[in-house]
């Protein structure tokens, strides 16, 4: 798998040797009122998300600057990119120290082991050369990493990927049971990390007749053996990764394993029940819904000769607990996880299942780092970006006609990413000519909400802040006015649940609230048949969205054998009770994130 970088690598081949340099990509700026802007020219195959994070920018930021884009990107086309000082516009290894140790200053919540799977170095290779840290890590601490392949990985190698389109243009041979022997026996070493077998390089092998022979990709070889990017000579004994699917007999034959139907499939659950605190944790209410709907969507799959085994562990908070899980042998032969909860778990996790080849879904989490990288991994939660591009589209669609009111309350207690959402929609309507009225928290009162409403158009609200005591006042009043006023609220949907008075309010939320569907109702008195009506009456309903996770997936399993692979673009889902899911790739070689957003409306509750 190729990691995208924002660095130009130039080759320089000598009689000697081959040498290669780093240097920064440049490109032309443009001031517009005031504000200077990248011109960046998109190329092939990259979306608004790839050009957001290379830039550091979002996708909003980007589509402000460049209203033609908002039908879509195409390669070739010029764009403009905000300028923020932030970009990173060069090499992102960290710098090395005389010895040649790359230096890393330790973040704020990391592990020895994480900072040992970033660069793909052991544990030990670091202890050992940072004996200061006998007594454990603290943040700010700056650690020599031992040089290994890691840091070399992302380079691109241009002879490589040439020898890769020109092989893409010739026609595919049909796959057999049995591929090109291996001309010189090949051995298997289970490595704790990785297997993979040794290859000895035989006269005019190339990269790509070698994946061929082992069924691998060129990328993979290249990651366990860096210096097979820039040369590749007779005798060199290479690195294979372990194909599941590829046999060696013992003259050293290379075989493929013929493709039988697929039964029986094993999925794993890691939640944090917190089985053995002393105390009941008030968390583990959702994490147990969830499990239960889930086994409602295996119990009604299980039809016929096709079987499900379930795999349940508790994964409690800490890393610790996640590795001690991911090291059970049968982990190896999941063919689904579903989890974990936490987000400190999730890089532990999505490490191992990228390097085992496993479709893992985080259920709860709306940023999962890296995951651009990792084309295993599906994101339920739609990012911010999503987010706001949906808001902004409900704002065009819906409420162009109406008077909209954006409020500061003076008390703003939004993430930054919350903040860029209040400013975003303004920019937008700005874009769209759509007219609105802010007031500011110096002026904000009960009174001066009141007269900024209108009383021959509906009115829609919006509030800078995502804490419901800070606009709770706010919303007394116009629930109050609501009677006689065609008055709504655009609200967080962490409000939707609590008590307090509200008037009509909009909420943007991945989970649908049709309670009157067919298959709700079904699901329903399923539930209560199996839990003797033990459910909870929150919204969202976690059991359902355990439900609809699973229940989708196991659809793709039943309907064509879960054939998911690097080349898959997309997978939906239509038929949830709750929650519909349309999971996209953030880009080639990437993991998905879904983008199935709805629009939900609460009528005010009256006595």
């Amino acid at each position: 798998m190729k990691l995208k970088i924002s660095v130009t690598l130039l080759i320089i081949l000598t009689l000697c040797s081959a040498i290669i340099y780093a240097q920064k990509p440049v490109y032309s700026t443009k001031v517009i009122d005031g504000t200077e802007y990248y011109i960046y020219q998109v190329e092939a195959g990259e979306g608004l998300y790839t050009i957001s994070k290379k830039f550091g920018v979002s996708q909003a930021d980007i589509n402000n600057a460049n209203p033609q884009i908002h039908d879509g990107i195409k390669a070739g086309q010029e764009i403009l990119i905000p300028k923020t000082g932030k970009q990173i516009l060069s090499d992102t290894n960290n710098a090395k120290d005389k010895d040649g140790f790359i230096l890393h200053t330790v973040e704020k919540k990391q592990t020895l082991f994480a900072i040992s799977r970033k660069y793909d170095v052991s544990q030990e290779d670091i202890r050992e050369a940072n004996p200061q840290i006998a007594n454990g890590l603290k943040t700010g601490d700056v650690l020599r990493i031992p040089v290994k392949r890691r840091n070399q990985d992302t380079s691109v190698n241009p002879k490589v990927e040439k020898e890769e389109k020109k092989a893409d243009k010739l026609p595919k041979p049909v796959e057999s049971t049995t591929a090109k022997s291996a001309p010189v026996p090949a051995t298997l070493h289970i490595g704790t990390n990785e297997t993979y077998f040794i290859h000895r390089v035989e006269i005019k092998e190339t990269l790509y007749s070698i994946s061929k022979i082992y069924n691998v990709a060129v990328d993979d070889i290249v990651r366990l053996n860096p210096e097979s990017a820039t040369t590749l000579k007779t005798g060199t004994e290479l690195k294979i990764p372990y194909n599941t699917r590829t046999t060696v007999n013992g003259n050293g034959e290379v075989k493929l394993k013929p493709v039988t139907e697929k039964t029986s499939y094993k999925i794993a659950y890691l939640l944090p029940f917190m089985l053995d605190g002393e105390k009941q944790d008030p968390t583990v209410e959702k994490f147990l819904e969830f499990y239960m709907g889930s086994l409602l969507a295996i119990n009604n799959a299980k039809r016929g000769n096709f079987k499900i085994d379930v795999y349940t562990y508790d994964t409690e908070k800490s890393e610790v607990k996640i590795n001690e899980v991911l090291n059970k042998p049968e982990m190896q032969t999941m063919d689904l996880i579903i989890g974990p909860a936490y987000t400190a778990q999730i890089p532990v996790l999505i490490d191992f299942s990228n390097r085992r080849k496993i479709p893992t879904v985080i259920p709860f989490s709306s940023s999962i780092k890296n995951i651009e990288t990792n084309p295993y991994v599906f994101q339920f939660n739609p990012d911010n970006d999503i987010h706001n591009d949906y808001a902004a589209a409900v704002l065009k669609n819906k409420f162009s006609d109406a008077n909209i009111v954006f409020a500061q309350t003076g008390n703003t207690k939004w993430s930054e990413d919350g903040t860029d959402f209040f400013r975003f929609l303004q920019k937008k309507l700005d874009k769209l000519n759509v007219s609105y009225t802010k007031i500011a928290a110096d002026i904000l009162t009960l009174k001066t909400l009141e007269t900024n409403l209108s009383t021959v158009k509906r009115n829609l609200i919006i509030f800078d802040s995502e804490d419901l005591n800070s606009v709770q006042t706010y919303l007394n009043k116009l629930y109050e006015l609501s009677s006689s006023n065609d008055v709504s609220v655009l609200g967080q949907y962490s409000w939707r649940g609590k008590s307090g008075k509200k008037p009509k309010m909009y909420y943007i939320a991945p989970f649908d609230h049709n309670d009157a569907s067919p298959e709700k109702i079904q699901y329903e008195n399923d539930y209560r048949l199996f839990y003797k009506q033990f459910r909870s009456e929150k919204n969202p309903r976690f059991d359902m969205l355990g439900y609809d996770i699973t229940n989708g997936f196991v659809k793709q399993m039943t309907n064509n054998g879960f054939r998911f692979n690097e080349t898959t673009s997309s997978v939906k889902f239509d038929q949830g009770i709750q929650s519909d899911y349309n999971f996209k790739r953030t880009r080639d070689g990437g993991g998905f994130i879904n983008q199935q957003l709805y629009l939900i409306e609460d009528a005010p509750k009256r006595k």
